[in-house]
């Protein structure tokens, strides 16, 4: 998503994550809840900041 809008600042529910994920959006909220807490996102109602990219990358690997 980030490539596709070509910033760090996503402007997405964690329900439209889930729903393009094919999960519950519980457990979007719980991982970038996660996320946050280890410094590689920061939330806000309706935008999701991306402030470590290559750590997240390191994550789908």
């Amino acid at each position: 998503e980030a490539s596709i809008e070509g910033s760090s600042v996503l402007k997405i529910t964690h329900e439209a994550i889930a729903n393009h994920l094919g999960t519950h959006r519980e457990v979007i909220t719980r991982m970038l809840r996660y996320f946050q807490s280890e410094g590689m996102v920061r939330l806000s109602r309706g935008m999701v900041q991306l402030l470590d990219e290559d750590r997240l990358r390191q994550l789908q690997d």
